[in-house]
């Protein structure tokens, strides 16, 4: 299997077999990616997962983040899930923070870390070294973005500026996330770039596993996991999110389907073309993360053809390269 020799090549050079790295899963939404970790991670032993998706860090919004279930980790513990409130102050740099302390944690306790996840920017930030924090906002300045993000309009007038002055890091902040996109225009005003890398020594190179599907299946896959979110509670939960407070516009910077919610609990549309409407967004998503991963050539793709096919992937990948 030649991109499993091609992990195999990596692990070599980054020191994986003698444990002193970690493997990333990365890759379009609803592949696979924390079925493929978890499988990776009880193959190997021992091993953690640490969240590298922006929405599965929110409290209470399991079912419109997909945030993976007891069951669907079968036992593997997974860090950095639901530690922030929708709509509460939290940036790339806060998910850092975390994640490298995660990550120390880990390694001391002699458990190696399995990142998972499509957040584009949190995935180079860690592995990559990239310092995110910036200094404090300006007040004024700060001020003066807020209004304009107020308005459709003015939001997307920022986002245009923020694709301008910053395509790579524009690609993985949500247009539609006011807080997201003023944040990332301040960092960028004050850096020259939101990713600027001025970490010496980012640690070990880690082994980054892409993971893909064809693109039928990719597409039932998404279809399918549109229905179910509507199906196993999105409506009740969104319900449940605003009467605890949540505001709807935090709700719809949470994730795909959010605003889809609330539109039918308004009464602005059906179910049925909420779902449609959820799908489109997917796919779109899943495009913009594709774009961004594929541009990496560190990552050594698996390309899914079948429904079962995860721990066959998982079994050429380990024997092509065996772990210690």
């Amino acid at each position: 299997m030649r991109q499993a020799t091609r992990v195999a090549e990596a692990e070599t050079e980054s020191g994986l077999a003698t444990g002193t790295s970690g493997i990333a899963v990365v890759g379009p939404t609803a592949t696979g990616k924390t079925a493929l970790a978890v499988r990776i991670a009880l193959r190997l032993g021992p091993a953690e997962l640490i969240n590298a998706d922006s929405r599965q860090v929110l409290r209470g919004l399991r079912v419109g983040t997909n945030a993976p279930t007891p069951s669907d980790l079968g036992g593997v513990p997974c860090h950095l899930l639901a530690i922030a409130d929708p709509g509460e102050a939290f940036s790339v740099a806060d998910w850092l923070v975390a994640a490298r302390r995660c990550v120390g944690d880990l390694t001391r306790r002699g458990v190696r870390p399995i990142l998972v996840g499509g957040t584009g920017l949190y995935v180079r930030a860690l592995l990559d070294g990239f310092d995110l924090a910036g200094g404090p906002p300006d007040p004024a300045r700060r001020s003066s973005l807020n209004a304009r993000a107020a308005t459709p309009e003015g939001l997307d007038a920022l986002a245009g500026e923020l694709r301008r002055a910053d395509p790579e890091a524009a690609a993985t902040v949500d247009p539609r996330n006011p807080r997201r996109v003023v944040r990332a225009l301040e960092i960028v005003a004050e850096r020259g770039s939101l990713a600027a890398r001025t970490r010496d020594g980012a640690g070990a190179v880690w082994v980054r596993v892409g993971l893909d599907a064809a693109a039928p299946l990719h597409r039932r896959w998404i279809a399918e996991r549109a229905g179910a979110m509507l199906d196993s509670g999105l409506l009740d939960e969104t319900r449940e999110a605003l009467s605890r407070g949540v505001a709807a516009a935090a709700l719809d910077g949470s994730g795909i389907g959010y605003r889809e919610a609330l539109e039918v609990l308004a009464g602005r549309s059906s179910a049925a073309e909420a779902t449609l409407e959820i799908v489109r967004r997917t796919l779109h998503y899943a495009k913009a993360q594709r774009t961004w991963f594929r541009a990496d050539p560190r990552v050594t793709w698996l390309r899914r053809e079948r429904d079962d096919d995860l721990d066959e992937l998982v079994g050429a990948l380990l024997t092509a390269a065996p772990v210690r």
